[in-house]
């Protein structure tokens, strides 16, 4: 019997999607679905951006099948998270 595989437990795009490239989804059937999106503290923030670069991030968005908010989102948490790595 094949050892059951779990996605890994992180929002970054690359490891997710390097999970899923090498595995059989039919290994998966044993995972629970989530019905929602779980709880995180999450604050609005009103951020003035040129108007250049909120075109850019809206067409990589839609490239890469997001929402022009989760795709800012997800580029600034990466950003933030360079940075943490770098200031250790």
């Amino acid at each position: 019997m094949p050892k059951t595989k779990y996605p890994p437990h992180t929002e970054e795009i690359e490891k997710l999607a390097a999970f899923f490239d090498r595995t059989d989804t039919t290994e998966l059937e044993g995972l629970q679905q989530l019905v929602g999106v779980p709880e995180r503290e999450l604050v609005n923030v009103s951020l003035r951006l040129p108007r250049g670069d909120v075109e850019v991030l809206k067409r990589v968005a839609a490239e890469e099948g997001l929402p022009p908010s989760t795709f800012m989102r997800w580029v600034l948490r990466r950003f933030v998270r360079g940075l943490s790595t770098e200031r250790r």
